[in-house]
């Protein structure tokens, strides 16, 4: 049985990376509730979560100790249907349930004209990939098993499992966060001018459960129970550098860079039914590099608006290979190209206490070409968490419920867009004789989170 799984082995198992709503490939945008009411927060000066959006800009923030806190609950929605001609007719599957948890912390303390800052954040990942009855990646694993594997004795040769069951269940959940802790120093040289220099701590924790069940033999065959339960996990650390410029009382604007970490995850398995895995084998995915940038306009005392723009140097981290030992082994950061966020927003004071924030942003995934994209997809865990163009509408307020002590709430909807493309690991069992007559998959997918913080001066 086990050696079913060795063509198989094209499938990444060891390398499955979910995502959150709001994401690259693997960075995230959305660390705090205020962003998610405005979607932009690369040139503002005004609450503690610049620790992460604009580090240069903390001296500009009142002189004393300064806390962030808040936390995302996610709703998502990625759905993929496909017919692979095998007479089932159109599968279609769904995430299932949601992530009541995304916790964000940002501490600084000002002084004069100096800052220093830490937190603990979650920088990658984020999220569950939660199929129960499984996906388009555990349905082709069964079709490589039930078609390729020889029945055992006493049935005769060229039979194979495919022939003696009638049924299965599958399922595949897997989470990754990429836990980040920050330290940095900021400094501003007058009243226009500061910098920040400082660095990064990420621990990738991924972990993968996935299952198989044969049964319903018409020849009283014992059912065949297939488990996989592993985690892998990485540590890393890069360096922060940042600048900020306040033109006017009107105008700011901020820059920063943060480096690529390097991140070699190691497996950890705990069970292992198909011998494909190796305890303590290491496969790289790091964090890749990004430039954030933003430009701040008062429009008047009470509205104002920010502009952002960010860049992640995707191509230059290392991602191993994709399909490695076919002819279609690439390096996956290859495929997978550069990405940018483009988004505006504005932020309203109604009065003393309130204020009211809208925003939105748009995220491309530079793809050479279809495909590289859809050899990209031949990853586990690409499907059921999709990689591709969107667009996010984020709104919500603050409110001052004590001095120094305001509140947030923020709420995002995020749109892809819908697309189909061909399932390469479906062609791949085309060409080794399965009988599969489509490998189209479509993709489409929508996802909902709600943000509540506070931001407490003291």
């Amino acid at each position: 049985m086990k050696k079913g799984f060795l063509f198989i082995a094209f499938i990444t198992l060891s390398i499955i990376n979910t995502h959150n709503a709001i994401a690259q490939m693997d960075n995230l945008a959305n660390m705090s509730s205020e962003w998610i009411r405005m979607n932009n927060r690369n040139a503002s000066l005004d609450a503690a979560d610049i620790v992460n959006y604009n580090p240069a800009g903390l001296p500009f923030l009142e002189d004393g100790f300064h806390i962030n806190l808040s936390n995302q609950t996610l709703i998502r929605k990625p759905k993929h249907t496909y017919n692979l001609g095998l007479g089932e007719g159109e599968k279609s599957f769904e995430q299932d349930g949601i992530d009541p948890f995304l916790p964000m912390l940002y501490l600084a303390y000002t002084k004069n004209n100096w800052a220093i800052s830490s937190g603990v954040y979650i920088s990658g990942g984020g999220a569950t990939v939660n199929y129960p009855e499984g996906s388009i990646s555990t349905d082709i694993i069964t079709k490589q098993i039930l078609f390729t594997t020889p029945a055992p004795a006493p049935f005769p040769n060229g039979t194979t499992l495919n022939d003696i069951y009638t049924s299965n269940t599958q399922s595949l959940e897997a989470s990754s966060y990429y836990i980040t802790v920050p330290l940095t120093f900021s400094y501003a040289i007058n009243d226009m001018f500061s910098f920040s220099v400082g660095g990064r701590y990420v621990n990738g924790i991924n972990s993968t459960t996935a299952s198989l069940t044969l049964t319903d033999s018409p020849f009283n065959a014992p059912d065949t129970h297939i488990n996989i339960d592993y985690d892998a996990n990485a540590s890393g650390i890069g360096y922060v550098l940042g600048l900020n410029l306040v033109i006017s009382e009107k105008i700011n604007i901020a820059a920063h860079y943060e480096s690529k970490v390097k991140l070699e995850f190691e497996n950890d398995i705990k069970t292992d039914d198909t011998g494909m895995f190796t305890d303590g084998a290491k496969n790289r995915r790091d964090l890749p590099a990004v430039i954030n940038t933003g430009i701040s306009y008062k429009i008047t005392d009470k509205l104002r608006t920010e502009v952002n723009y960010n860049y992640y140097f995707q191509t230059n981290a290392n991602w191993g290979k994709t399909l490695e030992g076919t002819p279609f082994e690439k390096e996956s950061s290859e495929l997978a190209g550069n990405c940018y966020t483009l988004g505006a927003g504005f932020a309203y004071d109604m009065n003393a206490k309130t204020q009211l924030s809208l925003g939105c942003s748009y995220t491309h995934f530079g793809y050479a070409n279809d495909r590289d994209k859809e050899i990209y997809y031949s990853n586990l865990g690409y499907y059921e968490s999709l990689k591709n163009n969107n667009f996010n509408i984020g709104f919500g307020g603050a409110y001052e419920i004590a001095k120094n002590l305001d509140v947030n709430l923020g709420f995002g909807i995020t749109f892809w867009e819908d697309y189909t493309i061909s399932s390469v690991n479906a062609e791949m069992l085309q060409s080794s004789g399965v009988p599969i007559t489509d490998t189209n998959i479509k993709c489409e997918d929508q996802a909902y989170v709600l943000s509540i913080g506070i931001n407490y001066n003291l």
